[in-house]
């Protein structure tokens, strides 16, 4: 068994974040959703001996998430147990710690779990807090706390480079580079992939500026100079982060069922 630990700091109090995890209608919104998913049923039983039911449908198929709540003591534990049938019969033990700040609060997130599902557990729980945050903003807002919360996104355009460009690494050793064309396939590869992996590192430092900045202080504006250029660029801001969530809505879902083909037994 190998020990996860995520950690993340909200804008929003430890009050806030504690009772999103236990109130079915805030938790259907970020806990095991995906891109080219559905939560169709969330029940919650928010009680120590109660348990809860998450079930996430992809790509046609229902997939239950399950446990019973150990430990509650608000704002700042929740200790549950965690099952997903469909994947293994193990169970998971998941603590949440919640530390309240002056502003905000800082989760910290431990589970134990199978070592061969560590990685996967790790990257699964930072998605989950990050779409948490994106739900919660804070009590006052300011534009230091505005760049933190915004930057999840980035965070996570970061890791999807990284993944992207560890993919067409690990493309270029199947190559049989005898062949004429293997050697033009491999040529892009490898520069496409050292490309994104420097977009990615950089992009990652940005979104790490960006998330530490929550404690900046506010500084004096004048709202006097705000215009219609300025009201036109946050529009478009606006839908190209829509675009861009469903460019990756229908390219999830594609990439999903190829994974799920890929990953079918011979019989």
């Amino acid at each position: 068994m190998t020990s996860v630990n995520v950690r993340h700091r909200f804008a929003a109090s430890a009050e806030r974040v504690y009772d999103a995890w236990l109130d079915p209608e805030k938790a259907r919104r970020f806990l095991f959703t995906t891109a080219s998913g559905e939560i169709v049923r969330c029940d919650v039983d928010a009680r120590v001996g109660g348990k809860f039911a998450i079930v996430a449908r992809r790509n046609g198929e229902d997939v239950l998430h399950e446990g019973a709540y150990l430990e509650l003591d608000r704002p700042r534990r929740i200790v549950f147990t965690l099952r997903v049938p469909k994947y293994s019969p193990d169970e998971d033990r998941v603590t949440i710690e919640i530390d309240p700040l002056a502003q905000g609060c800082v989760l910290t997130l431990t589970t134990l779990t199978a070592d061969e599902w560590a990685d996967d557990t790790q990257l699964g729980w930072a998605m989950i807090l990050d779409v948490l945050d994106e739900t919660l903003p804070g009590e006052t807002p300011t534009c230091g706390a505005g760049l933190a919360q915004h930057a999840g996104v980035p965070r996570r355009v970061a890791i999807y480079l990284r993944e992207l460009a560890e993919t067409l690494e690990l493309h270029r050793e199947m190559l049989v580079l005898d062949d004429p064309a293997s050697k033009g396939e491999d040529e892009v590869y490898r520069d496409l992939a050292a490309r994104f992996r420097d977009i990615g590192t950089k992009l990652r430092d940005a979104a790490d500026r960006m998330a530490a900045q929550r404690d900046l202080p506010m500084g004096a504006h004048d709202g006097s100079k705000w215009t219609d250029k300025h009201m036109k660029a946050f529009s478009r801001f606006v839908h190209e982060q829509g675009a861009l969530a469903s460019v990756l809505r229908v390219a999830a879902a594609r990439d999903e069922q190829m994974l799920a083909s890929m990953q079918e037994k011979p019989e």
